[in-house]
């Protein structure tokens, strides 16, 4: 096996591996039709250079080593399984364990709230009564579920841990629900400029909210936040009135509440009348009236840093 430069020059393959890291104009003489073939280069001096030209026989790389197969269904995903005498064919636990990791993936959960659950939410404030009872309430919906027909709609203001929980009962039932659930998370500023940004014909706004329509668990974060046009108002009814008909879980959070104080706006003022009058009839209501965890306990840990 030979290679070259574009100049001529005949190289070993020692040298290609050593000059292939600062130069990448080369070409297989031995099979000149092919344009390029694939270099891994030798980068800090690691030992990576190889080719996967079918003229070169030199072994430069270690091969990479396929997973074992499982040994209930040998890689297949399937097995056979025997009930009331009757053979029948049913997804293995290794496909079931694939198939939640891509659910997981695909349900568009913020990477900051990826180690939210249940058991790490700290009940950091022994003055607040409600995080201790709404903790309680979301760990049996996430018990009773599929069975329970009504969401959630956690509010309270912001820094309460209304997302940690949303998000810790999505992901708990999405990994232990039989069968598999298809769940999604939203947020509803993202939403609502995701739905504007379609008002130039760059996309269609039935297709942003379809994959949320149609999943078995929604967690729509932020309810109310941000402005909104009636006509994106409409669509927002649209979701919230078609999940209400098919029958589907959601869980909502919100920083806006039913009684104000002040001269503040009412989570009715913020979403219409009627997408709040679903919501009563869609979820049971659980509200956090604590401080702000961010704004108390964390800078309460960075007290002593000076900058």
């Amino acid at each position: 096996m030979r290679l070259c430069r574009e100049d001529g020059e005949v190289l070993r393959p020692v040298e290609f591996a050593i000059q292939g890291a600062r130069r990448r104009n080369w070409r297989c003489v031995e099979h000149p039709e092919a344009s390029k073939h694939r270099w891994v280069r030798r980068i800090a001096g690691r030992s990576r250079s190889f080719m996967n030209c079918p003229g070169y026989t030199v072994p430069m790389a270690r091969k990479r080593a396929k997973p074992e197969a499982c040994t209930l269904c040998d890689g297949t995903g399937w097995i056979l399984a025997e009930e009331d005498g009757v053979e029948l064919v049913r997804r293995c636990e290794c496909a079931e364990g694939v198939l939640r990791a891509r659910l997981l993936r695909q349900a568009g959960i913020p990477s900051r709230y990826r180690h939210c659950s249940l058991e790490n939410f700290e009940l950091w404030n022994p003055e607040d009564p409600t995080l201790a009872k709404t903790l309680r309430a979301v760990q049996e919906f996430v018990d009773l579920f599929p069975a329970g027909d009504k969401g959630i709609l956690l509010m309270g203001a912001v820094g309460t841990g209304k997302t940690h929980l949303a998000v810790a009962a999505l992901q708990q039932i999405m990994r232990e629900k039989n069968p598999p659930v298809h769940g999604r998370f939203a947020d509803f500023t993202a939403l609502v400029l995701e739905i504007q940004m379609t008002f130039d014909g760059s996309g269609s706004s039935r297709e942003i909210l379809r994959p949320l329509i149609e999943a078995d668990l929604l967690v729509l974060d932020e309810l109310g936040a941000g402005k909104t046009t009636p006509w994106v108002m409409d669509l927002l009814y649209y979701l919230v009135n078609t999940r209400y008909l098919e029958d589907r879980v959601t869980i909502f959070t919100t920083n806006f509440s039913d009684f104000p104080r002040g001269q503040s706006e009412s989570l009715t003022d913020r979403v219409s009348a009627r997408i709040r009058s679903r919501l009563y009839e869609m979820c049971r209501r659980l509200e956090l009236r604590g401080r702000d965890y961010r704004a108390e306990r964390l800078a309460s840990r960075e007290g002593g840093l000076r900058l």
